[in-house]
């Protein structure tokens, strides 16, 4: 080994902390977790059109943030080319090397695989408002930490718990506390008997915000008891949301605290830590920024992106765009999961049809938890409008202004 390529290979393991990998089991099997969350998440994203530049033309949604996003797209998928197919297979080859690193102990370059997948997987996801998964989030910060902070096992640990708390602000209301969410299907919740909905719905919301803090205990039956349970709340999760959320967060939880701890919790306050603190403090401010924004976030879905919203509310909806006089596009969804993004239909139909002489109108229609249908939006022509991405849009109608026009049917989750 040459001296520069020494120097560069030691000022590499300094700067991202790969002594500590080396040194600690924990981390070393979360290096297999995040590239088990790659696998899972870049499966799921091959051969979507969403990230090829013939998505342009067919309805793609940016992020309100960068509503740019289309200028920085250049893969292709057939008839019209094919380097989307190529380059999720070379992040597929760049999987299997971090694996084949890590097994040779060779961490700054297994590391360093992983940094590559890191980026790649920020392109995509910051070209595509479709990408927006909390498992996707969820994926990213524990990737971001074990690549880049400085105490790495524990604000991995500490980023797990806080995702458990703060995504009870997105359930508290009726979503959760009366259970409506799945009161409003036609199934209710599975294995859970008609009537008991809250209470299920309401000890999740307690273990998420207060139990799972015991994760940390020293105490043997308080940790191992939250342990379990967390563990049980992931299997089951996936009788709703299938193997991809469970496959993100299910490993993390069950490496980070698979240890009971000997000594009391004691936070890092060195210099180091800054970037692990960093971060923790941005997860709180993505959450807070729904909140600061004028209206109920579950009917306009202002911010409501920005931080944790699974299971947030049960939504349906109706939208029609109506160009000189002919309805052009009409959708309608029953999917509680399809949450029925103002932004998204705004941006949507603004892109696709704005390039006409035409004034495009839109309506939409938006239902949560079984209640009335309310027209948050009913505007003549779209294309006049803009968006703000964090603060309110007075074209968006909140539970004030919107006008009830209808009463929606039970739906079905999936």
């Amino acid at each position: 080994m040459s001296t520069l390529h020494a120097r560069l290979a030691t000022a590499y393991a300094k700067f991202f902390a790969i002594h500590e990998i080396k040194a600690d089991p924990i981390l070393q099997l979360m290096h297999g977790a995040i590239l088990l969350g790659f696998l899972a998440t870049f499966n799921g994203w091959q051969f979507n059109p969403a990230t090829a530049v013939e998505s342009l033309n067919r309805g793609h949604t940016c992020w309100p943030f960068f509503q740019s996003c289309g200028d920085w797209f250049f893969l292709t998928m057939g008839p019209f080319g094919s380097t989307q197919p190529v380059f999720f297979m070379a992040l597929f080859g760049l999987i299997m090397l971090a694996g084949f690193f890590a097994l040779t102990q060779r961490w700054a370059a297994a590391h360093a695989t992983v940094l590559v997948l890191f980026i790649a997987k920020i392109y995509l996801m910051s070209i595509n408002y479709s990408y927006k998964g909390n498992y996707d989030y969820y994926h990213t910060l524990f990737t971001l930490l074990y690549l880049f902070a400085a105490h790495k096992k524990f604000f991995l640990q500490l980023s797990l718990v806080l995702c458990y708390f703060l995504s009870t602000a997105a359930k508290i209301g009726p979503t959760w506390i009366l259970g409506s969410y799945f009161t409003a299907t036609t199934h209710g919740l599975p294995l859970v008997p008609w009537g008991l909905e809250p209470l299920a719905t309401n000890l999740v919301i307690v273990m998420e915000m207060l139990a799972a803090w015991l994760l940390f205990s020293r105490n043997w039956w308080l940790q191992r008891s939250v342990y379990a349970f967390f563990i049980w709340f992931h299997l089951y999760s996936g009788t709703l949301v299938g193997f991809h959320y469970p496959t993100i967060v299910l490993p993390p939880l069950m490496i980070l605290f698979y240890q009971l701890r000997t000594t009391p919790l004691q936070a890092p306050l060195s210099r180091g830590s800054l970037l692990g603190w960093a971060v923790i403090a941005l997860m709180c401010l993505g959450q807070s920024i729904p909140k600061r924004i004028s209206g109920n976030e579950l009917l306009t879905m202002e911010g409501n992106f920005y931080g944790l919203y699974m299971f947030e509310a049960n939504h349906q909806c109706i939208a029609q765009t109506i160009i000189n006089g002919q309805i052009v596009r009409n959708f309608y969804s029953t999917n509680p999961r399809n949450r029925c993004d103002a932004y998204d239909h705004f941006f949507r139909n603004k892109t696709r049809y704005c390039n006409q002489p035409h004034p495009v109108a839109l309506t939409l229609d938006h239902s949560i938890n079984g209640g009335p249908f309310y027209r948050i939006i009913d505007e003549p022509n779209i294309c006049t409008l803009t968006y703000q991405p964090f603060s309110h849009n007075s074209w968006i109608k909140d539970e004030t202004t919107a006008t009830p026009v209808g009463i929606p049917t039970k739906n079905v989750y999936r």
